[in-house]
């Protein structure tokens, strides 16, 4: 995409748009939807916009700054790009594209076990930091060959996703025939190659990089082929207990929804939790990760770090999870959105949105540095529940 043609991506909204017209519905569903009727996947947002900021007047806080550390790692903005699966066929740049996009911005992308790209080829041609997710399907010899290889790849952070198996009822999914195991039946070949047939940009991509994505399109298949999630057993803490035996890295533990769990990951040796609920793709009616972020930030206090994702589409979202204890956040359908629409640097223009939104949200609070965010920031949106004034006419205000 010209670079005249990626300034009309001003926010996430415009990326997703352009990735509804860019991919196969199939396919864009898949990014876009959630589980049963997408209930938490709306209330991820939802919980973002019942929250106020509190700006402080009469003060100029000049550049504020937007850095910070999270397990020991510098960060130029405290967002992440969190993992996610098939994201190789959003864009032939794929993976690699967007964690070199993340590397040039100063931040991580975290590769899926279902990127469908290998820990090797991200390593190979990125800069890193990069980091690695396994989830239990395969069990523990799954996980520790790939726990082998990412660390032999020089991967530095490990993210264990504890919400599944199962996998949530993805009904969206369900009406495209995409749930595993996908059985390849005419009628479905002949659905799937209707949408294709329609997003043209899409297949000349794909066409184009056909060499590299013949190795995709089998590691697809084998995916979609594939009913290993849900059958897997799920994980328990004494398998996070191995885990960090067998990783020499940083530990993060991903799905945490209440303060007696974010306990039981640190005690079970977690460097980090992250609060999330799968971008409301795993138990839906469970609760938003903002509305619960409070609870596991208290439970742990200072001695484990507190990470967020879900819902997050401004950089304000960012701030307002961060005053409420969060060292940083994830974001995974804006990414997917930018990679969809322009490639890696569709990934770059999103980092960007956030990275000149944090700043100038900043500025606007009169907050000089996000260290300095905490509750005294924020208040609820509608916090005033008395009558309103009346005029001399007796008609409200």
């Amino acid at each position: 995409m010209a670079p005249t043609r990626m300034t009309r991506i001003v926010n996430v909204a415009d990326a997703q748009r352009r990735a509804r017209r860019t991919l196969p519905r199939a396919l864009f569903d898949y990014i876009e939807g959630g589980a049963d009727d997408e209930v938490t996947l709306a209330e991820n947002e939802r919980a973002f916009q019942e929250v106020a900021l509190r700006p402080r007047m009469g003060i100029d806080v000049g550049e504020p700054g937007i850095a910070t550390t999270v397990l020991g790692t510098p960060l130029a903005l405290p967002v992440f790009l969190a993992p996610c699966g098939m994201a190789q066929l959003a864009h032939p740049d794929g993976a690699v594209g967007v964690a070199r996009a993340a590397s040039a911005a100063g931040t991580i992308a975290v590769l899926s076990k279902i990127a469908l790209c290998s820990p090797e080829e991200v390593a190979r041609r990125s800069p890193g930091p990069n980091w690695f997710q396994v989830n239990s399907a395969g069990g523990r010899d799954e996980v520790k060959h790939l726990m082998a290889r990412a660390a032999d790849a020089g991967f530095t952070g490990l993210v264990v996703t504890m919400d599944g198996p199962p996998p949530g009822n993805h009904e969206r999914d369900v009406r495209h025939g995409m749930v595993p195991p996908v059985r390849l039946t005419p009628r479905f070949a002949a659905r799937l190659a209707t949408q294709i047939a329609t997003r043209p940009q899409w297949l000349g991509a794909m066409t184009v990089a056909a060499r590299r994505q013949t190795a995709t399109i089998k590691d697809a298949t084998r995916v979609l082929s594939s009913g290993g999630l849900r059958t897997s057993a799920r994980f328990t803490w004494s398998d996070i207990e191995w885990i960090r035996n067998e990783w020499p890295g940083s530990l993060l533990v991903k799905g945490v929804l209440t303060g007696a769990d974010a306990v039981a990951a640190r005690d079970a040796g977690a460097d980090a939790v992250i609060v999330s609920n799968h971008g409301g793709r795993a138990l839906d009616g469970a609760p938003s990760t903002l509305s619960v972020l409070p609870e596991i930030v208290d439970a742990v206090g200072t001695s484990t770090e507190v990470l967020i994702d879900g819902g997050i589409r401004r950089a304000g979202c960012v701030v307002k999870a961060l005053s409420l204890g969060a060292r940083a956040v994830f974001i995974g359908r804006p990414w997917v959105y930018g990679l969809a629409a322009a490639g890696q640097p569709g990934v770059e223009r999103i980092i960007e949105i956030f990275r000149a939104e944090m700043v100038r949200t900043l500025k606007l609070m009169g907050c000089p540095d996000v260290s300095a965010l905490n509750p005294n920031w924020l208040q609820p949106m509608r916090p005033y529940q008395g009558q309103l004034p009346e005029t001399a006419a007796g008609s409200v205000l």
